[in-house]
């Protein structure tokens, strides 16, 4: 009993510098959470957590906070908020288009930065999966908005994420190669009718019991087409990009390898081993989707349910991009001390 007191009261605490806010987007009241650093640091940045696809509350489930606490510590400050629609987040989520969320992102930064005092250089983005198709195009459009961004289990375009989704879900059930081949074709027909943008009730005969709920249907159509490879090479905000070697819902290797070839020198890669789409260890996670057993598992691991080698990977990328934020500021004084006499210095890469 004692041992259980002791856990609520430590849990209590761990949770009481946790505030709950409301900003702005649009037509709608968006719900969520600021957490400052641990410890009584002092703020290096504010980072902001960007959703994949589904029905997302702000701390996905319980998986967030096993990054937050670890990010917290090393004096990163995080917000993230409940997708529209869900928790007390007004709207809906599945009527969004991928423009709109680069729009909700947009009203979050400058949320938190006209809120906490963090400037454009002290803010990052950190997005899952779906968000492959909001923070790239963010990072083209919107430069100065933000300092730097992580992308973890990105794919660059939504038909082919989805065609190797799909592959990967029969291998997974145990299909024979025929019975692949089968359902890819199936796939392609179904994508090429999706392209004529038909009528839900014309789809809903096509498809008959294979057939998506129509909110659902709607979403896709309005985003089938979201391919992130014009964005790319346009990048110059510094970015990491991060999959697990172990993906099921993406082609990691294809991704990171691709990547690497483009060498933008604003992009860094990194392929973390043992790690599957949402860099979980895949040793106790190694399906597509989780279940609420899956869950459960997550919750009872704790920080030990991650790749072993995400976390130190992304908290090193993240102080290399605030140490040399915090040269640039240091310079940028100096200079406007002494404009005619620059010091040099050397900063890291």
């Amino acid at each position: 009993m004692k041992l259980l007191v002791l856990f609520f009261v430590l849990t209590l605490s761990a949770c009481s510098s946790e505030e709950n806010i409301v900003f702005q987007s649009g037509e709608h009241q968006l719900s969520g959470v600021y957490l400052p650093p641990t410890g009584g640091k002092t703020g290096k940045a504010v980072l902001l957590f960007v959703h994949g696809d589904g029905e997302m509350p702000h701390d996905a489930y319980g998986y967030y906070p096993l990054l937050w606490d670890q990010l917290r510590a090393e004096g990163y400050a995080i917000m993230s908020w409940d997708k529209p629609g869900v928790g007390q987040s007004t709207g809906n989520w599945l009527e969004q288009s991928m423009a709109d969320r680069q729009a909700e992102v947009l009203d979050a930064i400058q949320w938190v930065q006209s809120r906490y005092g963090f400037t454009a250089q002290q803010t990052g983005l950190v997005g899952f999966s779906q968000a492959g198709w909001v923070l790239p195009s963010l990072a083209v459009d919107h430069p100065a908005q933000f300092g730097f961004m992580v992308g973890v289990g990105f794919a660059t375009n939504w038909i082919e994420q989805s065609r190797y989704y799909t592959r990967i879900k029969h291998t997974e059930a145990g299909a024979t190669e025929a019975e692949i081949q089968a359902a890819l074709l199936a796939f392609d027909e179904e994508i090429t009718f999706l392209l004529q943008a038909p009528d839900y009730t014309d789809y809903l005969q096509a498809m008959g019991e294979h057939a998506m709920p129509e909110d659902r249907y709607h979403f896709v159509l309005k985003n089938l087409q979201s391919d992130a490879s014009q964005d790319y090479p346009l990048i110059h905000t510094p970015a990491l990009f991060i999959w697990g070697e172990d993906d099921l819902n993406v082609d990691a290797r294809l991704e990171f390898e691709s990547k690497q070839r483009a060498s933008n020198p604003f992009v860094s890669t990194r392929l973390i081993a043992s790690g599957n789409h949402g860099l979980l260890n895949s040793a106790y996670f190694p399906r597509q989707s989780m279940d609420t057993g899956d869950l459960l598992k997550l919750h009872w691991l704790g920080e030990s349910a991650l790749a072993p080698d995400a976390v130190p990977t992304l908290i090193h990328w993240l102080n290399q991009q605030t140490q040399q934020t915090a040269h640039s500021s240091w310079l940028s004084l100096l200079r406007a001390d002494s404009p005619h006499k620059p010091m040099p210095v050397t900063l890291q890469q």
